[in-house]
């Protein structure tokens, strides 16, 4: 099956199950083809295969909007007509639109070979696992689990948008246990579009290089010093502002971000990019939820913030002619997401090790605990992390029962240098950072 953006069989057979009414509609297919494997302790415990299709409806009838979907093509037309009888008791929103066709920029999403390697995932989980075991310390594993997604996604609509996107996911994460005077966990998680761009090895050593750093911890008493976050848990930081990057809560109130438009907001050698077209990227994707082509965004530029994420009520409210390819669908709607969101910069970029040596006193951050309990309004945060005291630009010794605090964009208006290894957990990506003035308490 070769990816294609026009309509296929199935989805005129959608269409012809669309009653003639004076009414915008839009019809979304999706149907998704899991494959799953779980194990621990070099044993495969429990394979799993599921099969999902589902069809979402959504009707505008006088600017008033009703959603409805069904599991069975047959029904189409009783969820259509449920939709629009959802649209005739909803108030009126003059912002409500369904988005015009637009041309579609092809982006590699399809991994040919990938359901060939299927009938691999018992060899591909064992050597995942065999991997973690590279040091005596590393006593057991949990949790190891490798993930294959086929999903087919169809959009139409009443003003003629037409699209199919056939797209390919791979996914793999691992719990390492080692155990000397203590013991320590580490873990690893890797996703991917194609399965040549992940390696089960790495991902099993990685989960058991972090769980042997933290062995024999100490606590250390409080100080404000340095802070160099980990790829993953820069990543957990963006997670967070990405929130506030989405236009729907910027127009609800509920971004760090609100009347900041045009303002510098974080270090100005940062630049943070939304890009969907990215060739095999996890979070790329031609089209997004309504349909709308995607692309490369610059939305905080040489730290000003320059724009948002939008879907197409967004922008209509906002007073833009188009989405910016932003639209996510949910069980409960249409919102607004990101494709690949990543940090980079304008400035030089360093390696890890150079970033280490600059730091006079500080902490190397490899996990953080709770970081759901973050403020995304306020931007207020105090959470737990996992990670190894520096003194002097050398590593001394993991840390235990330690608490960072402060303000996420005080954390990105502060960060110093940018390394030069950008790497993607799941759609969000980052490098190390390496952040000053952080409040780190025992």
């Amino acid at each position: 099956m070769h990816p294609h953006h026009t309509l296929n069989d199935e989805i005129k057979s959608v269409l012809e199950q669309i009653p003639k009414v004076d009414a915008q509609w839009e019809v979304c297919f999706i149907r998704k083809k899991i494959f799953s494997i779980e194990g621990k302790d070099l044993i495969v415990e429990k394979q799993r295969n599921a099969f999902k299709e589902i069809f979402f409806v959504r009707v505008i009838k006088d600017k008033k909007i009703g959603f409805s979907f069904t599991n069975e093509k047959s029904k189409i037309k009783e969820t259509f007509d449920s939709a629009l009888s959802c649209a005739m008791v909803t108030d009126r929103d003059e912002f409500l639109e369904i988005p015009e066709p637009s041309l579609i920029s092809e982006v590699a999403v399809f991994d040919e070979t990938l359901s060939n390697s299927i009938d691999n995932l018992s060899k591909y989980l064992i050597n995942m696992q065999r991997a973690a075991f590279f040091d005596k310390r590393i006593k057991k594993l949990r949790n190891a689990e490798i993930d294959i997604a086929i999903n087919e996604i169809g959009i139409i609509n009443s003003k003629g948008l037409a699209v199919f996107q056939p797209f390919t996911s791979v996914a793999s994460h691992i719990i390492a246990i080692a155990e000397d005077s203590d013991s320590q966990m580490g873990w690893a998680f890797k996703a991917e579009r194609f399965i040549k761009n992940l390696s089960f090895e790495e991902v099993g050593m990685e989960a058991g290089k972090k769980a042997l750093m933290l062995l024999n911890s100490k606590k250390i008493t409080p100080f404000k010093g340095w802070a160099v976050l980990d790829p993953y848990v820069g990543s957990e930081f963006l997670s967070l502002v990405s929130q506030s990057l989405s236009a729907e809560n910027f127009q609800m109130g509920k971004s760090i971000f609100c009347g900041k438009i045009g303002h510098h907001v974080v270090n100005d050698s940062l630049n943070i990019i939304d890009d969907g077209l990215i060739p095999e990227k996890f979070g790329s994707t031609p089209f997004d939820a309504e349909g709308v082509p995607t692309s490369k965004k610059v939305l905080i530029e040489k730290g000003i913030l320059k724009s948002l994420m939008h879907n197409q009520y967004t922008a209509k409210r906002t007073g833009f002619e188009k989405s910016t390819g932003n639209a996510v669908r949910t069980d409960r709607g249409i919102t607004v997401g990101p494709t690949n969101l990543y940090i980079d910069t304008d400035g030089d970029k360093i390696s890890p090790e150079e970033i280490i040596k600059v730091v006079d006193k500080g902490v190397y951050i490899i996990e953080v605990m709770g970081m759901h309990t973050a403020n995304p309004v306020s931007g207020d945060f105090s959470v737990g992390i996992s990670g190894i005291y520096i003194e002097k630009g050398e590593f001394k010794y993991p840390v235990k029962e330690t608490v960072i605090s402060g303000n996420i964009l005080e954390v990105f208006k502060n960060i110093k240098a940018v390394g030069n290894d950008l790497n993607f957990f799941g759609n969000i990506g980052s490098p190390t950072l390496l952040v000053e003035g952080i409040d780190i308490s025992g």
